[in-house]
């Protein structure tokens, strides 16, 4: 009989850091992540977990975020207007509280499992920790209950996709690195995104580039341009705040940031963290005028596609979003997915009978993308790269910036 208890904490790192490496073993880093999350915290969210004990040892963790989903944050005007007062009069659907399981920043969300535990405890501490979850909403009346950006990686069980309605959201893209140097990549690319890339390399000669996992004399600069870059990004909500990219690269094992200088001037920074087998870009920031005066935005991409090449890294997480564009760039796809509740049961039936409407409706307000095949219900930080709004991922034909 599995002598299993389960403990509710105010802390994303509701074990010890060995315990955590246990439960999210390596390639991921989600582990480290959660450590620095933990110790850094993130504006407008409220950091939890819920953690499985068998005998006294952890064995499941479902990391968890508590917000309160303002839709009339992302848009002016009158529709604001509209929305706050709808907000006051029906705050369940226009202000939602939303309690998630997921992760705030990486590739995709996690479940923390002891790799060793066998299927009966798993489905046992299973339903006592998404038990415990839906305990939790209830006493914190939380409107939606969600698991946020998973994918197959996820190590979702199979029965919790029967309690929740299930939505797609942005894939998650990333590049095969199966050639040796840049110039092999863009002679596979069209003739015309061979042209627009060549003509964006020509200021590749006034742009001055570093790799440091030291950035102290930079930090100001570097947060600066990210809180503008979120200032920027209409469906950002959220920031994080200083100590999370100063301590990312003592923390989280590959972290490492590529700077570029414009004139001595820091113009841009690309947080990435790099491994022999993968490199995920998490950030990508610049001073707006600079970055597209010498086009920092397409010199960034080609410089991290560049350092795979040369070190033979087979893959570049490139993040969500700007599917048609990466496709063009030969990247690949994995699909991602939202799992949802509303407590009220009336407006949890019209979420999942009415998607299309739904989405027509959010694209037109413009909390969508209009052209992203698919979408996600929450903007915040997160990995990949963006255009205009926080996870909508490189085009060259939208403002060079980026923010995840």
């Amino acid at each position: 009989m599995n002598n299993l208890t389960c403990n509710c904490v105010p802390r994303l790192d509701g074990v010890p850091a060995a315990e955590l490496g246990r439960l999210f073993p390596e390639p991921s880093i989600t582990a480290p992540l959660l450590s620095l999350l933990q110790e850094s915290g993130i504006d407008g969210f409220k950091l939890r977990s819920i953690v499985v004990l068998r005998d006294d040892a952890p064995i499941l963790l479902l990391p968890l975020f508590e917000t309160r989903f303002d839709l009339s944050t992302f848009v002016d005007g009158w529709i604001k207007k509209s929305l706050k007062a709808a907000g006051r009069l029906i705050p369940a659907v226009f202000r939602p509280r939303v309690l998630c399981v997921g992760l705030l920043v990486g590739e995709w969300s996690e479940i923390g499992i002891d790799p060793q535990i066998d299927a009966g405890t798993l489905d046992a501490a299973c339903k006592m920790g998404f038990g415990a979850l839906q305990t939790l909403a209830a006493d914190l009346k939380s409107d939606i209950v969600a698991l946020y950006n998973f994918n197959h990686y996820g190590k979702v069980p199979g029965e919790v996709f029967k309690k929740f309605n299930r939505v797609q959201c942005q894939s998650c893209a990333r590049l095969p690195i199966d050639f040796s140097s840049i110039e092999e990549f863009l002679a596979r690319l069209s003739r015309a995104a061979r042209k627009d890339l060549r003509r964006k390399m020509r200021a590749s000669h006034e742009v001055r580039v570093i790799r440091s996992r030291n950035i102290s004399p930079f930090l100001d600069r570097i947060y600066k341009l990210y809180l503008e870059t979120v200032a920027r990004a209409p469906l950002a909500f959220g920031a994080h705040n200083r100590l999370f990219f100063e301590k990312i690269c003592e923390r989280v094992p590959g972290a490492e940031y590529t700077l570029y200088f414009v004139q001595e001037e820091l113009a841009a920074f690309n947080l990435l963290v790099v491994t022999q087998e993968a490199m995920a870009d998490k950030y990508f920031c610049m001073d707006y005028e600079l970055g597209r005066k010498y086009n920092l935005y397409v010199l960034s991409w080609l410089e991290s596609v560049r350092y795979c090449a040369e070190r033979k890294i087979p893959l570049y997480h490139t993040g969500q979003g700007a599917e048609k564009t990466k496709a063009h760039l030969g990247a690949t796809f994995i699909p991602s997915f939202i799992l949802f509740k509303h407590r009220q049961p009336v407006i949890d039936r019209f979420l999942i009978g009415q998607p299309a409407v739904i989405e027509k409706i959010l694209s037109h307000l413009g909390f969508w993308p209009r052209a992203a095949r698919s979408t996600s219900l929450f903007a915040v930080p997160r990995s990949g790269r963006a255009d205009e709004c926080t996870q909508a991922g490189r085009a060259f034909s939208a403002p060079e910036e980026g923010l995840t």
